[in-house]
């Protein structure tokens, strides 16, 4: 399901364990420019948690902090 499994729970819902792996492994991959705008505020929640909770596998760990430091600077 990907990405869009994320961009679908936006207003609620529940990723599972294998979701979220498969979504930070896509996460690690795309710059804040493929994200749609109204995404980004859901994009950078999702990472905040993720990164926060250490459920992040660790050599995805420095992409994905560059991108939550990027959503940051953009969303505010």
């Amino acid at each position: 399901m990907g990405i869009s499994k994320l961009y679908s729970v936006k207003d609620g819902g529940d990723l599972s364990p294998l979701d979220c792996k498969n979504i930070n492994l896509i996460l690690s991959e795309m710059s804040i420019s493929d994200i749609p705008k109204e995404q980004l505020t859901n994009v950078m929640d999702y990472l905040v948690v993720a990164l926060n909770n250490n459920s992040v596998d660790h050599s995805l760990v420095s992409k994905l902090d560059t991108l939550l430091e990027s959503l940051q600077s953009t969303v505010g």
